[in-house]
């Protein structure tokens, strides 16, 4: 009311219902900024009671109460009305002063439903103001970074595209001797590198350059570097390219694993920045669309050399009816597939009962390991290969036949029948050229299995898709991205990278593996943490899934938080008394170990230890696995072992 007790234009009292109870609440019609608006609200000490209640009363007590709250309280709610229209209006005037754009059907509906607390309007519409200007700044700030960060321009950033090169692509199926022309090539090279998907590999090229083509190598991987004095040559893991050493030769293996969903962004890296003047592209035909699109894209000339088998491979027949009866006719020569580590070694020791000799490889065993199974096995010490699909790639083995156990395989989420591109590779491993004078042969365990591989063996591999080419947030372009956001947190640094940047017509995107965004928010909670710690902290090879070796990265990432050197004090007490388990978890925590000494010497200060006892380690996995005992979980159930999926379970 004025100060003659006269009520402003248009101000209305009445009951509202709000939630389970009742109001009295005031309103009033005002124009702002030329819109129409209807403000009706109530305070916290306009209740009226519980609505249900309220309901029951008759109507003249109902008046008799209103009228009473009406003394009470008119003037608290006529004040705060005009109040809350006072500030409305003013936050309709700073967002247009600052072109915010708020919902303004949702807030008319807010401000005249009877549903508004007066009292908190003031605090409401600052925190609305907060959240545009803060969604403001983020459109701002992407619009920025779509300006700045075009990945269009990623081959820009590599010293390679300043320099003439051209692109040799060898391309065919296993056993056509594609790595050997390459080795060879490399070997005539004043400097050179090769550069493949796993450890296993580069040290297999490694031991090959020296020993084989007589080309003094050194290996260079994220847990192992052995630099041999005069080197010309350099065997490498795909993720340790170094762009700045100019090269005659490079060589980049398995190239078909551009489209790998996890990795496919390093065999993009290696590309567009080997600083070589020859850039080998090795792998299967289906890679040709591929490398055709690259080549196109980053102007260079491209030689296309397709090669064909050097050995016969055939399709052969299953070995029995049921799996049981199938393994008593397992011979020398075999490889068996499986896929996973318990199968791998429940199937080793069911083959170990039936007095075969055999060894056995799959993905947790780390390369010495691998390699010394591989050579118990090429030197005759093993009769029969048990192995997963990590023989899959490029392992220079004398298997004749390759047997599917199994046709599926669990991609962590759930179970599916292999494409064709990856049983053939693994299948394509029979017959290696110049170890056996027969045919290789490809087979499923039953008839169930052989039905499948029969298929498979036929069908066309899929060609690469010629766009969508993965490119990860390294360090420069974290730092460009900090420094345009002021925002050093790990984890929205590499959402900002893989929300904005410019990606252009598509032929390059964004990638950010999962596992690498979950750990940055982890790493984000450590305050004393620098963002150069936290992203080498992030891409560390521990596998997450792991519960002993997660809780490890924990601990190191804890430590380098409050500033401590790490030391190697994971160790259990004795090699010889661990079980396999804890053998192969030991010799991947020392793997790892000697992953961070190389990125961050400041911390990780033991690496000469971890060195020296990754020996015995290593040889007590070998231990294990040589030995005839029983390694695996057992179970499974009569006509069904355990290392046995057949195609509906």
């Amino acid at each position: 009311m004025d100060a003659h007790g006269r009520q402003p234009e248009g101000l209305r009292f009445a009951r509202t219902f709000s939630g389970s109870r009742v109001w009295l609440a005031a309103g009033r019609t005002v124009r702002l900024q030329g819109e129409v608006l209807r403000v009706f609200g109530h305070l916290p000490e306009s209740c009226l009671g519980q609505a249900a209640h309220w309901r029951r009363r008759p109507g003249e007590v109902r008046d008799t109460l209103e009228q009473a709250m009406l003394e009470a309280c008119g003037e608290n709610l006529e004040r705060a009305l005009e109040a809350a229209i006072i500030e409305i209006g003013a936050y309709l005037d700073a967002c247009t002063a600052e072109d915010l754009q708020p919902n303004l059907r949702k807030l008319k509906e807010l401000w005249s439903c009877g549903d508004l607390d007066l009292s908190s309007v003031g605090k409401s519409l600052a925190q609305s103001l907060n959240d545009l200007r803060a969604k403001r700044r983020h459109h701002d700030l992407a619009e920025q970074i779509g300006r700045t960060l075009k990945l269009s321009d990623y081959p820009a950033t590599f010293p390679a595209f300043r320099r003439q090169r051209r692109l040799i692509a060898v391309l065919g199926p296993t056993n056509s001797g594609k790595t050997h022309d390459a080795f060879e090539r490399l070997a005539s090279a004043s400097s050179g590198v090769y550069l493949g998907p796993l450890r296993l590999l580069a040290l297999e090229a490694f031991t090959r350059l020296n020993e084989e083509f007589g080309v003094s190598a050194s290996l260079i991987t994220g847990e192992e570097h052995r630099i041999v004095e005069g080197s010309r040559v350099t065997a490498s893991t795909i993720e340790m390219l170094d762009p700045s050493a100019a090269l005659e030769v490079a060589v980049i293996d398995e190239i078909q694993m551009l489209e790998d969903p996890d990795r496919g962004w390093a065999w993009t890296q290696a590309v567009v920045g080997a600083n070589a003047g020859e850039v080998w592209l090795v792998g299967a035909l289906s890679a040709e669309p591929a490398i055709v699109a690259l080549a196109a894209r980053l102007g260079l000339p491209l030689e296309i050399r397709r090669k064909q088998r050097k050995h016969p491979l055939v399709v052969g027949q299953a070995l029995g009816n049921e799996p049981a009866a199938a393994l008593r006719r397992a011979r020398p020569g075999d490889a068996f597939i499986v896929f996973s580590r318990r199968d791998a070694l429940n199937l080793r020791d069911d083959l170990l009962a039936l007095g075969k000799s055999v060894a056995c490889i799959y993905g947790a065993l780390s390369p010495e390991v691998r390699e010394r199974e591989a050579h118990r096995f090429a030197g005759g010490d093993a009769d029969i290969l048990v192995a997963t699909d990590a023989i899959g790639m490029g392992l220079n083995l004398p298997i004749q036949r390759v047997v599917f156990s199994a046709v599926q395989k669990y991609d962590g989420t759930a179970r599916g029948t292999l494409s064709p591109s990856l049983l053939q590779q693994i299948g394509g491993r029979a017959g290696r050229f110049g170890h056996r004078d027969e045919e290789g042969v490809v087979a499923g365990l039953t008839p169930a299995e052989h039905q499948v591989v029969s298929s498979l063996m036929k069908a066309p591999q899929p060609p690469l898709e010629s766009r969508g080419f993965q490119i990860t947030a390294g360090s420069a372009y974290l730092e460009q991205l900090a420094e345009t956001s002021g925002d050093h947190r790990l984890e929205a640094l590499l959402s900002l990278f893989q929300l904005h940047a410019d990606c252009g017509d598509g032929f390059f995107t964004p990638h950010i593996p999962e596992e690498q965004l979950s750990r940055a928010a982890q790493l984000d909670r450590m305050k004393s943490l620098s963002l150069h710690h936290k992203h080498v902290f992030s891409m560390a090879p521990m596998a997450s899934q792991n519960e002993t070796i997660d809780g490890v990265w924990r601990d190191w990432a804890y430590a380098a938080n409050k500033g401590k050197t790490i030391a190697l004090d994971f160790l259990p007490p004795a090699p010889r008394r661990a079980s396999l388990e804890e053998a192969e978890t030991t010799v991947r925590l020392l793997a790892a170990y000697r992953w961070f000494a190389y990125r961050l010497p400041e911390l990780f200060v033991d690496q000469e230890l971890a060195d020296l006892h990754l020996v015995p380690w290593i040889a007590a996995v070998d231990g294990h696995l040589r030995s005839r005992r029983r390694q695996g979980a057992g179970g499974g159930r009569k006509g069904v072992p355990s290392w046995y999926w057949p195609l509906k379970r």
